[in-house]
């Protein structure tokens, strides 16, 4: 008869305990590496009161038990507004958090206008919306990493009479 040493038989009932706890009501069963990060959740504890009425040596008595369990509710993503004008951007806010980002451009210049933005320290737009006619908009949905990001439009000398801008990417 095999023996196995005391650390297994406690990593063992560690194992089952964890397997255990993932499965209480309001969690989830099993959680994915890909399923949610840290940063993409804001965790909430919920506690819940539970009495029961219970016969113990011929007399009914009460057992109050306190239940605690965390919820991970997904973080929407940041919105940033661009409006274009003839020659410069409006941004509704001047930095937003790393993430997933809306980003959405309204043209509110007589010209059709459209939106670039790359980060700084490396070459070439991340993203592009597309040309957007005046008096109409266009959006976006995408993930950025914190740093400085240039926006621009890219039509011809539109960049060079105005229409660029700077975002900063805050980590969350």
């Amino acid at each position: 008869m095999s023996r196995r040493p005391a650390g297994a038989a406690i990593a063992t009932v560690a194992a089952l305990v964890i397997t255990t706890s993932l499965s209480l009501p309001g969690l989830p069963a099993a959680i994915a590496p890909g399923d949610a990060v840290a940063a993409d959740c804001v965790w909430h504890r919920h506690t819940k009161r539970i009495v029961k009425k219970v016969r113990r040596h011929g007399r009914v008595r009460r057992v109050v038990r306190i239940v605690h369990w965390w919820t991970c509710d997904p973080v929407p993503p940041a919105r940033l507004g661009v409006q274009a004008f003839e020659f410069y951007f409006v941004l509704s806010r001047p930095s937003v958090a790393a993430g997933e980002l809306v980003l959405e451009l309204n043209n509110r210049g007589e010209d059709p206008h459209n939106l670039n933005l790359a980060r700084l320290d490396s070459p070439g737009a991340i993203v592009e919306l597309p040309e957007t006619e005046s008096l109409q908009r266009s959006e976006r949905r995408f993930r950025v990493q914190a740093g400085t990001y240039r926006l621009w439009c890219s039509l011809p000398l539109h960049a060079e009479s105005g229409m660029e801008t700077t975002l900063l990417v805050t980590p969350r």
